[in-house]
């Protein structure tokens, strides 16, 4: 009776065996695995942000024709001329200066080149002459007087001819006059406009240009920010009629800008002052400083300082930006992987050898999220710190599993 009672409990050891080795393979079969790499990753939040810019509008103070001097994106200089307004006067009156100008230059080299040729080999003739008639006259010889006299008359006609054409002083005079009565006529007649700063000429503007300046830097609300829409029309360009106080064009410091989001408590840490951040919009990236943070009811204000404005967003009021402000480069262990046994935080790796799991402690953490903590993998290796290594493969949610048991 004892060999049988034996017998039946070796035979149901080796079934349980059977049964325990069967639904091990199972289960380790369908663990799920990760195998760890290196990877760039970025920390970032996606937000509707505010643009404020040093930017102001030029206005016309008369009406009338509108002559624009500057292109679109163009850049102009402090002080330089942006557009004329013609009144009451011929709205060609520069061109007319212009050519006026041309035509006194034309009179006066003409005057200065006679001067100095055609008339000097006139006189040298016309004297040369004159010496032959002296000369003959004392030798008393009269047969060539009458040639001479001849001659001496048409070179003495010709000069004439030549000066009364060519060095009309009259006509340079009342050349000179018109240009002077056009000249006043500009003055009195037409108002130039001039950039009182250097930057970005732009014919759009949305009219929020005075709430949204430099004076206004920490009273942006976040509800501000949440209304606000993209709202910029075009300026009449070279206008017929253009009134009083009609807005000309608009002139962008492209060297500094603000972009204005609001965070919560929790995201607020993220953000220090001075700290560098990548706005990315598509695939227009611009990089930025942390400016100020600063509280406004339940949430907080984060303005960023941009130094090179990107020209795609001059005509821009509101924009969706990832905000990126952290950039690293490491072991990404997910958190839901990570275990914490006598004090030490851990993951379970598996050996490729035997299949079976253990517990490795995670060293070198260098940052974590909601989902992840990150390692630095090659500090790690210049330091030899035993811990997590590149391709290690990791059980992941390792709530129930046994440290024996093979991982297929």
């Amino acid at each position: 009776m004892k060999k049988i009672k034996y017998s039946n409990l070796l035979v149901l050891g080796i079934f349980i065996y059977i049964i325990f080795n069967f639904f091990s393979s199972i289960i380790g079969k369908n663990i799920q695995t990760l195998v760890l790499e290196n990877e760039k990753a970025e920390m970032k939040i996606s937000r509707k942000c505010l643009i404020v810019r040093d930017e102001y509008l030029l206005k016309s103070n008369v009406d009338g024709k509108l002559n624009l001097l500057v292109e679109e994106g163009e850049k102009v200089t402090r002080s330089q001329e942006v557009a004329n307004i013609y009144g009451d006067v011929d709205y060609n009156i520069d061109e007319k200066i212009s050519d006026l100008n041309e035509e006194i230059e034309k009179i006066k080299k003409g005057e200065i080149n006679i001067s100095k040729d055609d008339i000097s080999n006139f006189n040298k003739e016309i004297e040369s002459t004159v010496s032959n008639i002296q000369l003959d006259l004392l030798n008393k010889d009269y047969s060539k007087i009458k040639e001479y006299k001849e001659t001496l008359n048409k070179y003495v006609q010709d000069k004439n001819k030549l000066v009364n054409n060519g060095i009309d002083s009259a006509k340079l005079a009342v050349k000179e006059d018109e240009k002077k009565i056009l000249e006043n006529q500009k003055a009195n007649n037409v108002a130039t406009y001039e950039s009182s700063i250097s930057g970005i000429i732009s014919y759009k503007y949305d009219g929020k240009e005075e709430k949204y300046n430099y004076n206004n830097l920490e009273n942006i609300t976040k509800s501000d920010i949440e209304k606000e829409k993209n709202e910029y029309k075009s300026v009449e360009s070279n206008s017929d009629k253009i009134k009083e106080d009609s807005i000309i064009l608009r002139v962008i410091n492209n060297h500094n800008s603000y972009i204005y989001t609001y965070v919560d408590k929790n995201e607020k840490k993220y953000f220090e002052e001075n700290e560098s951040i990548v706005l990315r919009s598509g695939d227009n990236e611009i990089q930025a400083t942390v400016y100020k943070v600063y509280e406004e009811n339940d949430n907080f204000i984060a303005i960023f300082k941009i130094n090179n404005q990107n020209i795609g967003i001059y005509d821009t009021r509101v924009e969706e930006f990832d905000i990126i402000y952290k950039q690293i480069e490491g072991i990404k262990i997910p958190k839901d992987a990570i275990k914490n046994i006598d004090g030490k935080e851990g993951v379970y790796v598996v050996s490729e050898e035997n299949k079976t799991p253990s517990f490795v402690e995670l060293k070198g953490v260098t940052y974590e999220d909601d989902e992840f903590k990150y390692i630095d993998y090659y500090k790690n290796q210049v330091n030899e710190i035993d811990t997590v290594d590149l391709y290690d493969k990791i059980i992941l949610k390792p709530n129930f599993i046994n440290t024996k048991m093979k991982i297929e």
